[in-house]
């Protein structure tokens, strides 16, 4: 069976390429995986800044495709403007992929870039992984932070390029929109949580819904989180990014009560994002906060050893989001067998089970979040009791072999239909 992926990453092909990337570990575990299966002939075809030859790496195939960049200032500064993009121009190009490949199924994952534009031209079958999901995420972008006080930071230069929150908020809107047109015309989705379940039921009504979990990075399945108490001090971790609908916010305002309210002693990491993002900026200027002074420290990017080793020396992963699907940072803590807090937010009920693996909150709720932090360091016992029960269900669930076979019995329930 001849598969062609579309992904955001080169996948394991980022080793040839010299490329660093931070995300997409999972893909790099599902290929590998999917590669081992004498009856699938993978290629894989991937955006490239510059341009690159098809390759062979690994017995897999690799199609680059140069991404369209506006060389000259006032383009892109009227794509922008304008709202007009180049989706037409690469979808041409993505399209003679499939042409040179002619695969027998067409993977796409993740709908949040143009790939899933590809549907409206071809009838090879077509499968969609969902990652996150735009649309909804566009109605909770600013839940934690209202959009008056995101502009806050937005420089001169934001202002001449175009580059303000409210602009960056449009973009993401288009996006969603450009999600909608793809999902309207998806035949076959791969998902993991009720909640993307309940979304693409309502965005791809017309689509048959598949269930399919995601391997984590290998690092994660080989260490375990072991402790025989806390420390006086707590240590709590959480990763995440720049955007507002992520919750730093939660943060600080969790750290503020823990630290000027009750004392608390602790100290609050905070992994993927700098100090001088503006995330940051925005939320210190609107509470009038300085994050070290109430024990937040913004550690930055860090590669999957660094995250592991610090998730290890930490007692606590706590998950803010007010948005997700199923976010792998939360997955990876609950393989590694951590006491979790995590917000009741979009599908994370569907990885943890509340008062059995850990703990589940509404989101926003800063006080019930402090509360339950200070419930778990009195309780270490208990807390060592959900990270066990955590670990146990994430084995299961992230098993590689059978997520593996899983994929392809998809592909080929997929054929089978067409057939």
């Amino acid at each position: 069976m001849k598969v062609l992926w579309f992904t955001n990453t080169p996948c394991l092909a980022s080793e040839k390429l010299g490329i660093v990337t931070l995300g997409g570990g999972w893909l790099k575990a599902l290929e590998k995986e999917i590669s081992k299966n004498p009856e699938i002939e993978l290629s894989i075809c991937f955006y490239s800044d510059y341009k690159l030859e098809p390759f062979e790496y690994n017995n897999t195939h690799y199609y680059p495709v140069l991404k369209i960049i506006k060389k000259a200032k006032m383009a892109r500064y009227l794509e922008r403007f304008t709202g007009n993009n180049s989706d037409e121009e690469e979808v041409q190009e993505l399209l003679k992929i499939v042409k040179s490949v002619n695969p027998d199924v067409i993977h796409i994952h993740g709908s949040e870039l143009n790939f899933g534009l590809i549907q409206e031209y071809i009838k090879t079958p077509v499968v969609l992984s969902i990652q996150g999901l735009l649309t909804p995420y566009a109605e909770k972008f600013y839940s934690g932070i209202p959009a008056s006080i995101m502009s806050l930071n937005d420089t001169i230069k934001d202002r001449i390029r175009l580059n303000t929150s409210v602009e960056v908020f449009r973009q993401f809107k288009r996006n969603a929109l450009r999600e909608a047109r793809i999902l309207k015309n998806t035949k076959y989705v791969v998902g993991r949580t009720d909640w993307d379940r309940r979304a693409v039921a309502i965005l791809a009504p017309c689509s048959s819904y598949f269930t399919g979990n995601e391997i984590l990075r290998q690092i994660f399945y080989e260490k375990v989180w072991k402790k025989n108490s806390f420390g006086e001090r707590i240590q709590i971790v959480t990763i995440m990014n720049g955007a507002p609908y992520k919750g730093f916010e939660t943060i600080v305002n969790t750290a503020s009560i823990l630290s000027e309210r009750m004392g608390f002693k602790f100290i609050w990491k905070v992994i993927g994002i700098e100090r001088s993002s503006k995330i940051v900026k925005t939320v210190e200027k609107w509470k009038k906060v300085d994050s070290n002074d109430i024990n937040i420290g913004i550690i930055g990017q860090k590669n999957e050893e660094e995250v592991l080793r610090v998730l290890l020396e930490s007692d606590i992963y706590c998950q803010v989001s007010h948005i997700e699907n199923s976010p792998n940072s939360l997955a990876e803590a609950m393989l590694i067998g951590m006491p979790i807090i995590a917000t009741f937010a979009g599908g994370t009920d569907s990885l943890l089970e509340n008062k059995k693996e850990g703990l589940l909150l509404q989101e926003g709720e800063y006080y019930s979040i402090a509360g339950a932090i200070v419930e778990l360091s009195n309780n270490f016992n208990q807390s060592v009791k959900f990270g066990i029960q955590a670990r146990e269900r994430a084995l299961i669930r992230h098993k590689k072999e059978s997520i593996a076979k899983n994929m392809v019995d998809i592909y080929n329930k997929i054929l089978e239909n067409k057939k």
